[in-house]
């Protein structure tokens, strides 16, 4: 059976990835509090949902990237 290696530089990339779809929730977060003209207090108190979205957002973006990986290799095959 083969093992599956992880490198700290692939934990990085994902580890930013993850971040950057952070930061896009949290900017979510800020336009629906400007577009609903609620507290800004909702910005640290919905962290929990904020962080919950992010991941969902991760979990997309890594499946559009297997799919993406899947036709890269399938179409070199040909």
């Amino acid at each position: 059976m083969k093992n599956i290696i992880i490198t700290p530089r692939q934990l990085r990339r994902e580890f930013f990835i993850w971040l950057l779809c952070f930061i896009g929730a949290i900017g979510l977060n800020i336009y629906s509090i400007i577009n609903y003209n609620t507290s800004w207090s909702e910005l640290y108190t919905h962290i929990g949902y904020v962080f919950a979205f992010s991941i969902v957002i991760y979990v997309i973006l890594w499946v559009l990237r297997g799919l993406f990986l899947l036709v890269k290799y399938f179409s070199r095959k040909r």
